[in-house]
């Protein structure tokens, strides 16, 4: 069980934070939703759907405008033999400083490690509704992403905590966030999920760390990008000649 400090009990006060630093454990799920050649949706096998359930976790850390999104190793049971391991262009851990309007991210393309930089920026459209509802103890509200008539994404943040900060790229709320839930073809249950489990005032936060590698621009990162997706449509490409 986690030890939740909720906003009732704990004095999570401006001046606090300014002092002190929070961290904010939370759980992702992603379940996709994979569409054959007939439009059909096809099920997913037994292990690999049991692959995907398995929650992993991370970790937010805040202080003084500046925070730390980083993926947590936890043993975790329910992990058995089913791993997935992804190659390709993979993104990993952020740091985000609103000081100097500057993002960091941990990149790899098949095992070769960057630090991209980049200004901060948004990269969805929000809906802020009048929905409210408490999470962890804390007064929430809603923001919407719409897709499309099909698919959306539902955010839940809090006032109470500080704003703009949330994981991954849900940031620039008037709030912390706290639920993310998104949903497909109307489905009731969400196919992906990125949940808070615990929120912590720390009084001497050290953040973690990324990962050391060379620095490059988000433009120059794109570049890298494009000419790794050629090269493995050519080499995928002499493989069908053969």
């Amino acid at each position: 069980m986690k030890h939740l400090l909720f906003s009732g009990f704990l004095l999570f006060s401006s001046l606090g934070l300014a002092q002190h630093g929070i961290e904010i454990e939370y759980e992702e799920v992603s379940i996709p939703r994979i569409i054959g050649k007939d439009g059909k949706e096809e099920k997913l096998s037994g292990d690999f759907l049991a692959a995907l359930s398995v929650p992993k976790n991370y970790v937010l850390q805040i202080k003084n405008n500046l925070s730390v999104f980083t993926k947590l190793d936890k043993v975790n049971n329910s992990q058995s033999e089913n791993t997935i391991i992804m190659l390709g262009v993979i993104p990993y851990n952020i740091s985000i400083d609103f000081n100097q309007n500057l993002k960091k991210q941990e990149w790899l393309i098949e095992h070769k490690k960057f630090i991209v930089t980049d200004t901060i920026s948004t990269p969805f459209k929000y809906e802020l509704t009048q929905e409210k509802a408490t999470y962890l103890g804390f007064s929430v509200k809603q923001a919407v992403i719409k897709y499309d008539e099909d698919n959306k994404t539902i955010i839940w943040y809090t006032p109470d905590l500080p704003k703009r900060f949330g994981p991954k790229e849900y940031i620039n709320l008037p709030g912390l966030v706290l639920k993310v839930e998104g949903f497909q073809k109307g489905k009731s249950e969400p196919s992906y999920y990125m949940r808070a489990t615990s929120v912590v005032e720390k009084e001497n936060l050290v953040f973690n760390k990324l990962f050391k590698a060379k620095e490059i621009t988000k433009q120059d990162f794109k570049k890298l990008e494009i000419e790794y997706e050629k090269n493995n449509e050519n080499q995928h490409q002499g493989i069908d000649r053969e």
